[in-house]
């Protein structure tokens, strides 16, 4: 979060530097122009688009591949019934992961000036087409199998996404995720040794896997409600997450000796999270650059303290 605080200052300072550039010369930036929305339909932009997108899917997918998947056992395609794993905090990082990837797909398809009706059902196909891939895979691999409710969770985010740009062209409800290593610790040996071998020990494997502590956020903009009730980019978050998860189901397990753990004692928790947050495109509403970096940005909620109930 110290980083996100660092990238949003730094360019609120390149604008600051960038409008007293504008204002000299009454003239809009080359970058301004790049990043703004084509007003009609641009082939050339469209294709960019296109070539972009199917890039980045199979880079991602391939990297997934190679360094995941090619590793464990295959088998015929099945499902798995996971609906009750983890306190359903995986099923709202799926619905999380169709929707900024809804939302990312729209804004390209709009740069590229592809109408909003167009885009919109476009980009919710993109968005369910990325998150649906990792079930296909899941479904052929012994370990695993597709889950019929991952699937429901992005249909869910997709929608969420789709339905706010059919009617308002924009997001009034967004979801936002944070990551807080430091919020829920593993204290004791026993703990950090599970902990490491269900989320992993790299920063990044955490913030993927680490459940107790990934919040998972619905942000909602009451000025775009009510205009002038609260400031532009003043937003509401109600949090999802958990605690004292160290496996799918319960709190025992057998280690890598073969010696079985039982932590029955610690209490597997849902938690809500009552908080604040930024809806960071209406900090810069009127400078195309900064908007446009906000709003790839706007998909992580900001650290402002939060109230925590444990269900």
């Amino acid at each position: 979060m110290i980083i996100l605080i660092g990238i949003i200052i730094y360019i609120l300072y390149k604008d600051y530097l960038r409008d007293k550039e504008k204002a000299a010369t009454a003239q809009p930036s080359a970058t301004d122009k790049l990043v703004a929305c084509a007003t009609t339909p641009d082939t050339k932009r469209l294709t960019q688009v296109r070539i972009f997108i199917v890039s980045v899917y199979v880079i991602i997918f391939g990297w997934l591949y190679f360094a995941w998947y090619r590793l464990y056992p295959k088998s015929n395609f099945h499902w798995f019934d996971d609906r009750g794993e983890w306190n359903q905090v995986d099923k709202a990082g799926h619905m999380y992961g169709a929707y900024f990837e809804t939302v990312w797909a729209y804004e390209l398809l709009r740069w590229s000036g592809m109408d909003n009706k167009k885009a919109a059902f476009t980009a919710a196909f993109i968005g369910l087409e990325f998150e649906s891939t990792i079930e296909l895979w899941d479904g052929f691999s012994t370990k695993w199998g597709a889950s019929w409710s991952d699937l429901m969770a992005n249909a869910v985010g997709a929608s969420l996404a789709l339905v706010q740009y059919l009617l308002w062209e924009e997001q009034r409800i967004m979801c936002k995720f944070s990551y807080n290593g430091n919020e829920y610790k593993y204290p004791t040996p026993e703990l950090r040794e599970r902990a490491d071998d269900l989320f992993g020990k790299t920063f990044f494997e955490k913030v993927l896997k680490d459940y107790n502590n990934i919040t998972l956020w619905l942000s909602i903009n009451p000025s775009k409600f009510f205009p002038g009730t609260t400031p532009d980019w003043g937003c509401i978050a109600i949090g999802y997450g958990g605690e004292n998860m160290l496996g799918g189901y319960e709190n025992k397990w057998i280690d890598a000796a073969g010696k079985p753990h039982d932590r029955s004692d610690l209490k597997r928790y849902r938690t809500l999270k009552f908080s604040l947050d930024a809806d960071l495109p209406r900090l810069r509403p009127n400078d195309p650059t900064g908007r446009a970096a906000f709003k790839a940005l706007n998909i992580i909620k900001m650290p402002f303290p939060s109230y925590k109930v444990r269900l």
